[in-house]
């Protein structure tokens, strides 16, 4: 998952840097002189809410993917050795590693959906990234694996080995969901750039 937030992310985190240093968002500057103004002759005005969520907003999206990889890294890294050692144990047909690895990966899944969850996120792009995260996370927590819905000492290890090559598929789809996603956004810059 670090690899996968690293590769897709990281040089979209520097793309969009590198552009915001340049000073690609003069238009926005005036827009935002603008607003000063009219805040400055209408203070009683209320101010929009804070729910709205930018689209298209270069300075928001790197914003929020800074915010979401340093907040979650930890996480990431637990879970990758997690699962790592799930795959050990099921390797190892080892019914009480098994248990203790199932129970730490599930309560690392649940830790990194609730700090997914409490990001304040600005921009459409990453949210709809943020909420593809947590539905892969709800369906690996979904697995028998993870709910409790086995006896480890009875366990069919062919079965386990399903559910995990199933868990590593969702987590491929996502990763391609999120490599479109950077693509896209790449994409959509580049054009916005030309223009």
């Amino acid at each position: 998952m670090k690899k996968l937030l690293q590769g897709a992310l990281l040089p979209f985190i520097i793309f969009t840097s590198g552009l915001l240093l340049l000073g690609c968002d003069q238009m926005q500057q005036d827009e935002s002189e603008a607003v000063y103004s009219e805040h400055s002759q209408a203070p009683a005005t209320k101010p929009a809410p804070s729910s709205e969520l930018a689209n298209g907003n270069i300075f928001y999206m790197a914003r929020d993917v800074a915010d979401m990889q340093y907040k979650t890294q930890g996480y990431v890294v637990k879970l990758q050795q997690a699962q790592t050692d799930l795959q050990q144990a099921i390797e190892k047909k080892d019914p009480h590693q098994l248990q203790t690895t199932a129970t730490i990966l599930q309560e690392q899944l649940r830790g990194f959906s609730q700090t997914l969850s409490s990001l304040n996120l600005k921009s459409q792009e990453i949210d709809s990234i943020r909420n593809n995260i947590l539905e892969a996370n709800q369906q690996a927590l979904a697995s028998p694996l993870l709910n409790g819905e086995i006896d480890f000492n009875q366990v069919d290890f062919n079965k386990v080995q399903v559910q995990m090559n199933t868990i590593q598929t969702e987590m491929l789809k996502l990763a391609d969901m999120l490599m479109q996603s950077s693509d896209k956004d790449t994409q959509a810059t580049s054009e916005q750039e030309e223009t």
